[in-house]
């Protein structure tokens, strides 16, 4: 599914996450000058209920995604074993 509004016009929505009820993490691969891109962004419902992005988030190049998903697994097993979750 691609995006179809704002600058992530041309970027492919990979997964959409509610983070709470006005907010949700969208996970987006794209392109930036022309450097292949990964971003985490948090989107907001606005007043008028149409979905925003908002400055919270972060891009990093898709090169790093094998890095970050590991981080992200040690997180996750880190979290399991102190009984966070």
């Amino acid at each position: 599914m691609d995006t179809k509004s704002g600058d992530e016009a041309q970027d492919t929505l990979i997964a959409v996450i509610p983070k709470n009820a006005r907010e949700e993490l969208r996970l987006t691969l794209g392109e930036y000058r022309g450097y292949p891109l990964a971003q985490l962004r948090v989107w907001f419902k606005g007043d008028d209920g149409a979905v925003r992005p908002s400055k919270s988030g972060v891009a990093f190049r898709v090169s790093l995604l094998r890095d970050i998903t590991e981080a992200f697994h040690q997180a996750l097993e880190h979290a399991r074993r102190d009984g966070r979750i």
